[in-house]
This record gives structure tokens, C-alpha cells and sequence, in this order.
């Protein structure tokens, strides 16, 4: 198989998608083929690697932005760069333009807040990358394979991309300059607290939502029923009472829609979370997005050969996050919530 075919064939793998004429399994058989013909032997493999990584580089680079766009899309707008370029996003400027500041997260976790009075700003990247072991003998037996490879690097930097953005999310709470009617930090959840939060964001004429992961969701639903009684009635309709039941959470908060933000573990012993389950972020939908992301350029990946002869193969690629923290937009953090963010992630 062509070196271009094989890429085609990489992407529509990595997507989990097929052509005409193949099958899901089919376009995963072939990929593998493909990989077998241009590494049958050890000396092959070396003649070949290079090729080897741009295949994967090529579906990686197809599919992470996919990825992200889909994940953040609500919230987030997602520029793609070539190397060297500038990410620069566009501001809407207008009576509330001096409120607005930017946080930028680095990768050391210091956020930088500053007055934003341009009509555009850079968002700036940094080199973002990880690892992965292949073992020759063991690819050779069919007990590895560059396709798993391509599968941890494509959701590692996946990953990576949603930490810079969690991280300037988090950042942003006690930036300079956020003012405290657009802030809650409680060892509860307080309903009406969490009301006035969507009163900020309706007050400038936009449409709030509510993003959160499962456990602040959680804690929101008991707290904010009130139960019929002789003199007064229950805030929410009985449809929304039976999908607490239903589901253990609830879609809609006072007629603002509940969007859970997916929640993974960080380690085996599934202790650790991925996403800060005490931070909720009350967004506008519609008008300008707060989170701004940049990639920059191609992945690049290099290797090292060890002492028993497996193959570490790293790769890496620029990225950033920013937020454009607006008076527009709030924040509410239940601290009786346990923490089980990844230190890695903070």
C-alpha cells in the first residue's frame, strides 16, 4: 500500500470511521497491514520509521483539533496554526470593553491577568508532549502495535489541551479584577447564590449555561428542590423531579440548562479525577466565547532506543488556553465537595 493511502487509511482508524467499500474493522485490518509491510522485520522498521511517524503525525493532527472542537465547542473558540504563526483572536469591543481582562495560564501554573484595550490578542503556545513504549518483539508477535501508539499520543495531547483550559478556568476565579458578584465559594450548595450567578450573565442580554461535572451536579439537585408544602410549592416541574430520580441529576437549574462536563480518572485506583468536581462555570451560549485555544503547527515525534531494546517513541505539540474573563460570565466553587483533582492538573 502507497505511503498517501496508508495515511488515508490512518485517519479514517483514528476516527473510527470508514470509505466506501470498508467497514470499520476493515479500515483498522488494513491500517495494521499497512504498518505490518513497513515494519515485517526490525531493520525494516528502522528504514521505515520515519514514514512510519508521519503516517501517525498525519491522523493525529486530523483528528485531536476534531476533538477538542467537539468537546469545547460550547464554550471555547479553537484556532489551528502553522508553526511559527500566531494564534490571534479577535475581540468584541463596546460599551464593556474596559471591563474586560484576559488570564492566561503557562504551563508552570502561574496565570498572568492584565487589561486587555486592543481589538485582538495573542494567545501564546508552549510545547506540550508525553511518551509511549513499543516493545519490537512484542509488535512483531502482535501483542503491540504503532496503532495503539497512535491511539495514547492521539488521547494524550487530546488531554493536554483540556488541562490548559482547566487550568485557565480555574485561574480565572481569583484573577485581578473578577469582581465578587461574579464569584461563589461555599461549603454548600446555595440555590440562590447559583441564581444570582445567571442574573450577571442574563443582565448582559445573553443566555446562560450551566457547565459542571457530575458531582457538582449532584450536590445541586437535593439543595435546590424545595418539597411542596401548606404554604409553598416546589420549584421545579415534576418532569425535572423525575429525571433526578431517573438519572441522579438534573438537566435544568430554574430554567437554565445543566450541561455535564465528562469526568474520567487520572489513575488505576480511579481516586484521582480529571476534572475539578468542585468548580462550576455559569457561560453565556450565545455571543463571544470565554475560552480561546490555540495549536499550533504539526505534532512532532522523535524516539530512543533503551538498553533492552524497546523503542520510546515522544511526541509533542504547541498549545495554549486563555480566557477572556468578562463581567459577563461566573464561577461557583462548593468546597464540601471532596477534591480529587490530579495534582497535574491544578
Amino acid at each position: 500500500m502507497k505511503i498517501e493511502d496508508l495515511k488515508q487509511i490512518a485517519i479514517y482508524a483514528a476516527k473510527g470511521e470508514a470509505p466506501a467499500n470498508y467497514t470499520t474493522e476493515s479500515v483498522d485490518d488494513s491500517f495494521l497491514e499497512g504498518i505490518r509491510d513497513l515494519a515485517s522485520d526490525y531493520y525494516q522498521f528502522m528504514d521505515n520509521r520515519y514514514a512510519i511517524y508521519d503516517i501517525i503525525v498525519t491522523a493525529i493532527d486530523e483528528v485531536v483539533p476534531n476533538r477538542v472542537a467537539d468537546a469545547l465547542a460550547p464554550i471555547a473558540d479553537i484556532q489551528v496554526v502553522g508553526q511559527g504563526q500566531k494564534a490571534i483572536f479577535k475581540q468584541r469591543v463596546g460599551r464593556n470593553r474596559a471591563r474586560k481582562f484576559l488570564t492566561q495560564v503557562g504551563l508552570s501554573g502561574v496565570y498572568e491577568t492584565f487589561r486587555l484595550d486592543v481589538r485582538t490578542f495573542e494567545v501564546s503556545t508552549q510545547a506540550v508532549g508525553g511518551a509511549a513504549i513499543i516493545d519490537f518483539e512484542r509488535m512483531l508477535d502482535g501483542a503491540e502495535s504503532m496503532q495503539e501508539v497512535s491511539e495514547i499520543i492521539t488521547e494524550g495531547l487530546t488531554e493536554a489541551v483540556y488541562q490548559q483550559v482547566q487550568r485557565a478556568l480555574r485561574g480565572a476565579l481569583n484573577a485581578t479584577g473578577r469582581p465578587d458578584a461574579n464569584k461563589v465559594i461555599s461549603n454548600t450548595f446555595d440555590a440562590e447564590k447559583m441564581v444570582k450567578l445567571i442574573n450577571v450573565v442574563k443582565a448582559y442580554g445573553q443566555t446562560p449555561v450551566i457547565f459542571a461535572p457530575p458531582e457538582f451536579v449532584a450536590a445541586m439537585g437535593p439543595d435546590a428542590i424545595v418539597p411542596v408544602g401548606t404554604n409553598y410549592q416546589g420549584i421545579y416541574h415534576p418532569q425535572d423531579i423525575d429525571q433526578i430520580h431517573n438519572t441522579g441529576y438534573i438537566n435544568i437549574f430554574r430554567g437554565t440548562p445543566v450541561v455535564q462536563i465528562p469526568q474520567s480518572f487520572t489513575d488505576e485506583s480511579n481516586t484521582t479525577t480529571f476534572v475539578d468536581p468542585q468548580m462550576a462555570y455559569v457561560l453565556p451560549s450565545d455571543g463571544e466565547k470565554v475560552v480561546k485555544v490555540a495549536l499550533e503547527g504539526q505534532t512532532q515525534i522523535h524516539d530512543f532506543q533503551n538498553r533492552d531494546n524497546s523503542m520510546e517513541i515522544h511526541a509533542y505539540r504547541k498549545m495554549g488556553a486563555s480566557i477572556l474573563a468578562q463581567n459577563n460570565w461566573g464561577i461557583y466553587q462548593n468546597t464540601g465537595i471532596p477534591q480529587t483533582l490530579d495534582e497535574d492538573f491544578a
